[in-house]
């Protein structure tokens, strides 16, 4: 199984609307790919399903519980500065190494997407990642 680093923002839209972000949720969700993520990327999560798309914080925190459940979770230490001035970005490239992804997924264009290689991970957008695994 393919294992996968989802950035927050592709959790979020995957959650809020239809589309590749969707699919990929529901491809995590329901065990299809391994996905790999940290405390950070959940909490930053959690965060932004409440500020961002009016999801109750209690169903945002159960959302987030049950994606720690079928990921597995890795604490980043900030060992990784790749993008200047922002330590966010930094800690998502950091748990996908650390968890060994083969992919990021991301729809960060102005940041993460440009790097397009880590430490031989991909970083590819959600439709990209669909095509990959053959469901596009």
């Amino acid at each position: 199984m393919v294992k996968v680093c989802i950035d927050t923002n592709v959790w979020l839209s995957g959650f809020a609307f239809s589309g590749a972000p969707s699919e990929i949720v529901n491809l995590a969700m329901n065990k299809k790919i391994g996905v790999v993520t940290s405390g950070f990327i959940l909490k930053e999560l959690e965060r932004n399903l409440v500020s961002k798309i009016g999801v109750h914080p209690k169903k945002a925190a159960n959302l987030c519980f049950r994606i720690a459940q079928i990921s597995d979770v890795y604490e980043p230490k900030g060992t990784v500065n790749v993008i200047q001035g922002n330590h966010g970005d930094n800690l998502v490239l950091e748990t996908a190494w650390i968890g060994r992804a083969k992919y990021l997924v991301t729809g960060d264009k102005k940041h993460i997407l440009p790097i397009k290689i880590f430490r031989n991970i991909k970083i590819i957008e959600p439709t990209k990642l669909l095509e990959v695994l053959n469901l596009r």
